[in-house]
Formats: C-alpha cells, sequence, structure tokens
C-alpha cells in the first residue's frame, strides 16, 4: 500500500501525458491525490514543469501534462521530471494515437482499443535526398532497447494468458473510471461510441470535396475547409469503407452490433514530429518498419527515461481523422496504464551503507540548470543510470573537457548530488588536481576523514595509502571527481633534461601523480580538465565529453532561477547571452551585478555596451599569452571589468581583497590570509573590527560569483578571473603592490615547519610557493618577506624528508639575508643553519661541519655560549661528529650542551631531552650498553610526561630503547651460554 509521501525519492512511476483530455482521463484512475504535499517537493532548479501525485493502487504515481505537443517537448519535460524525480523506474506516456488498422489479419485494430510499446522508431529522422526520404536504419539503432524490467513486463503481455488478464483487468479499471466520470457530472463523456462509427477507408480514398469546382480539391489534394468537415457532410462514399472480420455481425439492426471490450496489442509504435493523415503513407511506413500505431512524443520520453507508451487508437492516421473516439480512446488507455501497473514490481530502495563517504568541499548548487544531456551522457558512460543494463562495458575514467568557466566543475557537482541521491551506496570523493600539492592535501584530508591506518605516521607515503585503501577489494563502489586537471606535467612523467642520469629520471617517473590514481572495478573517476590533452591521457585515450556554451533557452531558465522570476523576457536574456558569448560564469556573474544594482537586463546589456572598447581589448590581450589562454572571449573580460570598476568605487577595501587573494594559489584560500592583511593595511583599527570587515568583503565578492566559499570555509577562484583580475592590476599599475602585500601576510602566516605545525605547513604550502612566482618584487621588505617564507618552508621540507627540495629554498633564504641583513645577524644564521641540517641529512658531513662551525663561532661570540641559538649549533657539530665517527668529540660537545640546557631551561624542556636523547645514543656507540640504556630510559619517561606518548621524539626514544634492551638481553644470554657469571658485569659489546 502507499501512502502520502514527503520525499521525491519514494516516487518510482510517472504517468505523461500531452493533452488535457488524455490528462483528465488518468487523473479518473487515480485512487487518491496528495497535492497538499506538494509544498513539500518543490521542483529541482530549471524545473518547470507541473506535476500532480497521488497513488494507483500500491504505486506513488507521478502525473505530467506537457505544456506542447511533441517529442522536444516531451523529452525537455522528461529530462526535468528525472531532476526532480530522480528514483523515477518507470514512465508510461499515455493518450490517442492514430493505429495502423491492418485489415482481415490478426493485428486488426479497432478504435478505441491499445496499443503498448515494444519498441519505438522515429520515423521521421532521416536524411532528405531529392527524390527520396531516408530513414535511419531501425529503432535499436536509433532509439535503442526497453530496459530489461521492461523487456521482462511486456513479455508477459505477448502470452495469450497475459493479454487475457490484461484485458480483463482493463475492462474493469474502464467501467470504474466511467463510474467516476459519472459522479462528476460527465455521464456519456467516456462512454463508447457506436461501431457504425468506426470507418476504415480505403487506404487511397481522400477525404475531400467530391464537388471540387470551387475549391482547391483534387484527387491527390484536399482544400483547409474539407479538413475540418466531417465525413458525412463531405458524403464520403461508404461503398470506399474496407470491411473487416471484428465488425461483422450477422445482425443488421444497428442497435445490434455488439460492443465488444477493447483490445490490447504489443508491437513497434512510430514517433514523429508531425500528425499522420495519410492512408497511403501510413500503410507504407508501417510496412516499412512493422507499425502497429503512429504518436508524437514517444521519441522524446524514450531516450530520457525507461518508458512505455500505452495508447488507444482514436483514428486510423489518414485523412478521415475525426475527433468522435478521442475521449473513449483516452479512457482506455488510461485504464490500461492502471492496469499494467499491477504488473509492474516496484523495487526497494537500496539502503545506504554505513561505510559510505561524501568528501565533497562544496554544497549543492540548487541553481544549477540545464545539461541533462551532459548528465545522462556520464551516467551511461559509468553505468550508472540504473534500472537500464549497459550497453557496452562502462567506462572506470570520464574527462568533461572545455574552456574555463563553461561549467565543467558545476556538472561535476551535479553528478556527485545525484549520485548521493540516486545511488547512496557509491561514495563519493573530490580531489583538487590543479597541483601537485593540492592533490597531496586532498589525499591527506581522504585519509584523515576516512581515518586510513598509518596516515598519521609523518614518513608515511599517504598518496601510496590512500590509493591502496580505495582498491582495496571490500571498499564497496565509489567515484572521486578529478577537479582541474589541467597540466599533464602534474600527472605524467617528462622527458629528462640534456645532462641528466638516467637514475635520476627513473625516480621522477616512480613518483609522479599519475601513479596514484587508483584503478579497480569498483570505482571510477570523474575528471574536469580545459586541456583536452590532459583529459585524453588520463582518459587513456578515450574520447572526453565536450562541455559547450549554454543554449538560449538554458541562459533564459539560468536568469529565472537566480531572480525567482519565471517570467523574464527570453529575448532579452538571449541578448545578453550573446554579449557574453553564452559561458555560464560570465553569465552568473551578470546576475549578480544586475540583481546588486536594482537594474534591468536591458540597461546591462547598455552598460557593456558603453564599455571603452581600447580597456577591454587592453585587458583581454594577456589571455592570448599570460597562461597560454588564448582562446579565452573578450565579452568575459567586459563583464568582470564593470564589475570590477564598480566594487572599487563602492567598497575599496572589498576591491583590495580581490587584488590580493588573487595572486594566492586560486584554490582553499583561508580567511586568515585576508585578516592579516586588513590588520596589516589598518593599523590603526582595532583588531576586533576585522572579522566583521572581512565577512563583508568576502560575502561580497561571493554575491558577484568571483569567489566561492567551500564547507571547510576556505574560498575558491576560478582561474579565468584569477587572470584578468591579475591583468587589471598590470593595467592599473598596482600588480607589484599587491604582490609584495601578498609576500607580507605570507611571512607572517606561514609557520616555521615542525612536527606542530605540520598540517598548516602542508595547507599553505600553494599559497607560498605562488606568492614567491612572482617577478619584479625586489624591495628590502619583500626580499626579507621572501627569505622568511624560504625559511619556513625549507624547515617543512626537511621535516618531510625532502632535502634536497629544502637546500634549494634555504639556499634563496640564505642569499636574500646576507644581502639584506648581513652574515651575522641571528636570522641569517638560523638559514645558514638550516643549510647545514640539510647537508647533515644528505650525508654530507664535511660541507655540515663547516657551516655549523662558522655559526657556532658567530653566535658564540654575537649571542653568548649559552644562547639557545648557539647551544643548537653546538648540538648540530656534536650531530655532525657523531656521524663522522668521531664519537670523543661529539660526547664531550653533547654533555656541555645538556648540561647547560638543563640549567638555563630545565629538565623537562624538549631541547633537554634532544640533548639527552643523543647523547645516549653517542654512549651506545661508544660501547657504554647499560649507561646508554639508562640514560635512554630517564629520555622515554621525561618525553612521555611532559610531551606526550604520541609526539614524533617520544616515539623515536621509545624506539631506540625497545630495540636496545632486546639486544642487551640477547647478549646477556649469549654471555651466560658461554660461561660468564661476569656476563652482567660486561659494560662494553
Amino acid at each position: 500500500m502507499a501512502y502520502p509521501s514527503r520525499r521525491r525519492e519514494d516516487f518510482q512511476v510517472a504517468i505523461i501525458c500531452a493533452l488535457p483530455l488524455e490528462y483528465d482521463a488518468v487523473a479518473l484512475t487515480f485512487d487518491e491525490f496528495w497535492d497538499e504535499n506538494r509544498d513539500q517537493q518543490r521542483n529541482a532548479p530549471g524545473d518547470y514543469n507541473r506535476y500532480r501525485t497521488g497513488r494507483i493502487g500500491s504505486h506513488n504515481v507521478v502525473l505530467l501534462l506537457l505544456s506542447n505537443m511533441g517529442k522536444v517537448s516531451a523529452a525537455s519535460a522528461t529530462a526535468n521530471l528525472r531532476s526532480t524525480y530522480a528514483g523515477i523506474q518507470l514512465a508510461i506516456l499515455t493518450g490517442i494515437c492514430g493505429g495502423v488498422p491492418s485489415p482481415s489479419s490478426a493485428n486488426e485494430l479497432l478504435l478505441g482499443d491499445v496499443v503498448i510499446s515494444k519498441s519505438m522508431v522515429q520515423y521521421d529522422l532521416g536524411r532528405q535526398y531529392p527524390n527520396d526520404f531516408a530513414m535511419k536504419a531501425n529503432v535499436d539503432e536509433t532509439l535503442g532497447r526497453p530496459s530489461r524490467e521492461i523487456r521482462s513486463l511486456l513479455a508477459t503481455f505477448e502470452t495469450r494468458q497475459g493479454r487475457s488478464d490484461l484485458r480483463r483487468q482493463t475492462s474493469q479499471a474502464l467501467v470504474q473510471l466511467q463510474q467516476k466520470a459519472t459522479e462528476y457530472g460527465d455521464r456519456s463523456l467516456y462512454q463508447r461510441p457506436s461501431l457504425i462509427e468506426d470507418l476504415l477507408f480505403e487506404p487511397g480514398y481522400l477525404h475531400r470535396h467530391r464537388d471540387s469546382q470551387n475549391c482547391n480539391c483534387s484527387d491527390s489534394e484536399a482544400c483547409e475547409i474539407a479538413r475540418s468537415t466531417s465525413c458525412e457532410k463531405l458524403q464520403c462514399e461508404r461503398e470506399r469503407v474496407v470491411s473487416r472480420k471484428r465488425l461483422r455481425t450477422e445482425h443488421l439492426d444497428e442497435d445490434a452490433v455488439t460492443a465488444e471490450d477493447p483490445q490490447v496489442f504489443v508491437g513497434r509504435v512510430g514517433s514523429g514530429d508531425t500528425v499522420m493523415k495519410s492512408g497511403l503513407d501510413r500503410d507504407r511506413v508501417a510496412a516499412q518498419h512493422s507499425l502497429i500505431a503512429f504518436e508524437m512524443e514517444g521519441a522524446g520520453v524514450w531516450d530520457e527515461i525507461p518508458s512505455i507508451v500505452v495508447k488507444g487508437v482514436c483514428d486510423y492516421a489518414d485523412s478521415h481523422k475525426n475527433k468522435s473516439w478521442q475521449n473513449f480512446a483516452a479512457a482506455t488507455a488510461a485504464s490500461t496504464a492502471k492496469a499494467l501497473l499491477k504488473y509492474h514490481i516496484q523495487t526497494t530502495q537500496r539502503p545506504t551503507a554505513t561505510c559510505t563517504r561524501f568528501l565533497v568541499p562544496y554544497t549543492q548548487n540548487h541553481d544549477f540548470i540545464g545539461r541533462s544531456g551532459i548528465l545522462d551522457h556520464v551516467k551511461q558512460l559509468f553505468s550508472h543510470e540504473l534500472p537500464q543494463q549497459p550497453a557496452a562495458r562502462p567506462r572506470s575514467r570520464v574527462a568533461l573537457h572545455g574552456l574555463g568557466g563553461i561549467g565543467k566543475t558545476q556538472i561535476a557537482l551535479a553528478y556527485a548530488y545525484w549520485l548521493r541521491c540516486a545511488c547512496p551506496d557509491i561514495s563519493v570523493f573530490w580531489v583538487h588536481a590543479s597541483n601537485a600539492e593540492r592533490f597531496r592535501q586532498a589525499y591527506l584530508s581522504i585519509a584523515q576523514e576516512c581515518e586510513i591506518p598509518g596516515c598519521d605516521d609523518p614518513k608515511a607515503d599517504v598518496l601510496a595509502l590512500v590509493k591502496a585503501w580505495l582498491e582495496g577489494k571490500n571498499r564497496g563502489r565509489w567515484v572521486m571527481i578529478l577537479d582541474n586537471a589541467d597540466d599533464t606535467e602534474v600527472f605524467f612523467p617528462t622527458q629528462p633534461e640534456q645532462g641528466s642520469s638516467l637514475l635520476d629520471h627513473k625516480s621522477s617517473e616512480t613518483s609522479y601523480i599519475g601513479c596514484y590514481l587508483p584503478e579497480c572495478d569498483h570505482g571510477s573517476i570523474l575528471i574536469t580538465s580545459r586541456n583536452k590533452q590532459a583529459a585524453l591521457r588520463l582518459t587513456r585515450g578515450k574520447r572526453p565529453v565536450s562541455v559547450t556554451t549554454m543554449t538560449d533557452d538554458e541562459a533564459n531558465q539560468l536568469f529565472c532561477a537566480a531572480f525567482e522570476d519565471d517570467t523574464i523576457s527570453i529575448e532579452e536574456t538571449t541578448e545578453l547571452s550573446c554579449r557574453l558569448e553564452h559561458l555560464p560564469l560570465a553569465l552568473a556573474q551578470a546576475a549578480a551585478f544586475i540583481q546588486e544594482n536594482d537594474i534591468s537586463i536591458k540597461t546591462y546589456v547598455q552598460l557593456l555596451d558603453e564599455s571603452d572598447s581600447v580597456l577591454v581589448d587592453q585587458l583581454s590581450q594577456p589571455f592570448e599569452a599570460t597562461g597560454r589562454d588564448s582562446e579565452i572571449p573578450h565579452a568575459v573580460t567586459a563583464t568582470w571589468i564593470v564589475s570590477f570598476e564598480q566594487i572599487k568605487r563602492r567598497h575599496s577595501l572589498t576591491s583590495n581583497v580581490l587584488s590580493l587573494i588573487s595572486l594566492f594559489d586560486r584554490q582553499a584560500i583561508p580567511k586568515e590570509f585576508v585578516v592579516n592583511y586588513y590588520n596589516m593595511s589598518q593599523p590603526e583599527k582595532p583588531q576586533t573590527s576585522a572579522t566583521a570587515e572581512v565577512i563583508k568583503s568576502l560575502g561580497i565578492l561571493v554575491a558577484f560569483s568571483f569567489i566561492t566559499k567551500g564547507t571547510d570555509g576556505t574560498f575558491d577562484m576560478h582561474r579565468l578571473i584569477q587572470l584578468v583580475t591579475r591583468k587589471w592590476l598590470v593595467t592599473e599599475r598596482r600588480l607589484t603592490e599587491f604582490a609584495e602585500q601578498a609576500l607580507r601576510v605570507m611571512s607572517v602566516v606561514y609557520p616555521y615547519g615542525t612536527y606542530e605545525t605540520r598540517e598548516i605547513c602542508s595547507m599553505y604550502l600553494p599559497h607560498a610557493k605562488a606568492v614567491l612566482d612572482h617577478d619584479g618584487v625586489d624591495s628590502e621588505e619583500a626580499n626579507l618577506a621572501k627569505a622568511s617564507i624560504l625559511h619556513n618552508i625549507a624547515a617543512f621540507l626537511i621535516y618531510q624528508g625532502k632535502w634536497v627540495a629544502a637546500e634549494h629554498h634555504v639556499l634563496q633564504a640564505v642569499a636574500l639575508r646576507v644581502t639584506a641583513l648581513g652574515e651575522e645577524h641571528p636570522d641569517t644564521l638560523a638559514s645558514i643553519g638550516n643549510l647545514a641540517s640539510t647537508y647533515w641529512d644528505q650525508g654530507r658531513w664535511t660541507e655540515a661541519e663547516e657551516l655549523n662551525v662558522q655559526v657556532l663561532e658567530i653566535r658564540k661570540r654575537v649571542l653568548g655560549e649559552e644562547h639557545p641559538d648557539t647551544l643548537s649549533s653546538i648540538a648540530n657539530l656534536a650531530s655532525t661528529y657523531w656521524n663522522q665517527g668521531r664519537l670523543t668529540e661529539a660526547e664531550e660537545l653533547e654533555v656541555q650542551v645538556m648540561e647547560i640546557r638543563k640549567r638555563v631551561l630545565g629538565e623537562e624542556h624538549p631541547d633537554t631531552l634532544g640533548s639527552m636523547h643523543e647523547l645516549a645514543y653517542t654512549w651506545k656507540g661508544q660501547g657504554r650498553r647499560e649507561a646508554a640504556i639508562q640514560l635512554m630510559r630517564d629520555c622515554v619517561s621525561l618525553r612521555q610526561r611532559f610531551l606526550g606518548l604520541n609526539y614524533p621524539g617520544t616515539l623515536s626514544s621509545c624506539s631506540a630503547l625497545t630495540d636496545w634492551e632486546e639486544d642487551s638481553a640477547k647478549i646477556n644470554e649469549a654471555l651466560l651460554v658461554e660461561g660468564g657469571e661476569g656476563a652482567g658485569n660486561v659494560d662494553r659489546c
């Protein structure tokens, strides 16, 4: 039993009608309607269909009346139906049709009979030659097979027993319909006309005036007046009526003619955009394609959704059409549809797996419209479209390709949320792929959110962990959305440079990002890319799905949705869409500008037309050079210039924020960056005012669609907006100013790389690299900011074990600081110390020793022997001696450092405990096994108490102590076996 539902996904059946008379007949078959709940079931964005919902038998059913006849209207309405009611598994297109009479055959149809589509042919689809029209090959090639469920259902009705049962159920439903109509005052509306009125004329006998002296009627043509005149008035000859077996009777009196129940026929139905009104053409086309009926909407519904056409025969598709049988035919079709539903098995919704994940950084875009064709194509390629079965092997990777701003990411986002509703057992993971750092950050987020074992280990290869985890056979189905995969070199190894070794090249091949994309039968990857080459390589040569500009109708829907007004003139929106070259991003920005300024579309078009063409050309020119974006349309720039200048005039701080954030990496920009900029640029204002001002500025940019806010609170800027903003700064002669501001902000927010700061360092690294890449910023303040950023990045790279990259960064920091501060400045010495650490980590002990000695001598002289930095230099030099095998010298320095640190910093200070750890290793190396173990025990105890069990230093000391104690036990056991009571007194081994 079905009950009133407030959830769209509970509806699995839809009935579609093209004419009001068809709709009225179907409405009488509903057992009840639930229209009072429609306010709880708002349509999906862009869906302007009007629905009624209710119950037929045990089924929740959606009833839809098309706005117009024909397959185009049917296709559009059905696509929107699917977007609003994603759980629909069966659509029944019911109403009236023209039948193929087939007299004296097994398929002899009468008016009022019902046809059910086994397959469909679009008979007017083909090529028109000078003397011939060539149709498409056949239905299976043009409109495809019905789903397995529909084929199974229809097979029942091709049996004698099945047809008999369906006919009986139809008759019962028809009686109920007629009784309900009588209650509503329509007693005779759905009664069967007299069989005397069921006239089939010879195919070539034309419905026309017989006396054609006063009109244009001829043997092959009828005038307009004749076409709208009844056969009775035209006196069409009864001698030309074809005799049929089902109408023969032994009784001559009309009242004695037996009105048998309508019969049901299952077969191929022809669908076209024109009404078939020719007996000769009817028989020719029907014979060519084995048709049993003609109608006009089936082709539009057929490919959009699993469907069955159920229609009552109201005429014979010839020139003698009349409307006297239409209501009865609509009633028999509606009754058959109701009877058919008793045989349809309603599937149970699949429960969502408890381990299903939905890691998407954006909320659902409820204003998303159109693109149904692309979405359906992606569903087909992935075989996510249920319940239909895939006709070919599903793809594991599909790419969306198109110009920046064309809507690829929005389509991917819509697909993600469609999956969440339609396939709740499929996990969705969103991965930013504009560069390697963003890719790594996305994988790290997946690892942390899914609690993948080993992801917290600083030495773990998180990319490999996530790949292996996703490929696990018990992981369940998943889809990864690889967004903005534009750079081929991010994913695939490049050719080795001249002079590089083969070994170096092989090493780089094993570390490229592309090798970390998972491959398994239960996973799929949806890629968005503006680079067709990258898309082709990522899909292994499979043609990407092309995302093109919006149609005029889609543009109109976009504005209607944005303004919540579906009366907006399509002429106005088409004019504006043409100005903006139909790019979705530009249209969305135009809508935001129009709403904020409360102006009309016409006024906005006039504003665009008045823009300075020279300025537009200047701002458009770099798109053909900067970043190789040569195909960016000028109209997009014109839209953004208008908005830039408007924001600059009204909100100078917001304009500055836009300028600043355009110089960071365009994805995941933290609000903290803007807060720091505000505090720097407004030193006279209290810092407590920063939050409100920053929220206001970012809110304006979101309103203009220049940035989008992710669910994690960070902001993304579209690539094209970023490029246009930077060029705007060049034109305004302010690029250097804001590049320096970006450096200052980053030098404040990017922390020194340690275990405690690792997450922030990783999150901010793409932005730090972006601000360092800007050329022409060479003031002393800018260089010091660069040095600070490089120094802190180098520390993070050392923590990650990327010593060569760390050396590259810290060398630049040293050079900048030596020039600006001198060799003896503490900051310079800190960078030189880090450089020595990179040499140490690479085993370059001599170079490390030279630098450590240099730094130590200067720090002793400038800072004093007991300064923490001086002690760090001594400890670093001791470590270098240890690695060179100079254990005595190392021990002397380590003891000195440990004692001073105990006195100055305290016994529990991390640096003091680090000295204990290093000294224990030295004693172990000298053979002082018991002393080393005892010192390490003390170190472990103190580290656990003051630093925690999971602190890296604690874990390292615990690991060493465990190994040493195991080795010591084995040595003592061996000595005892060899005869030693004195084994316990041995100090060296």
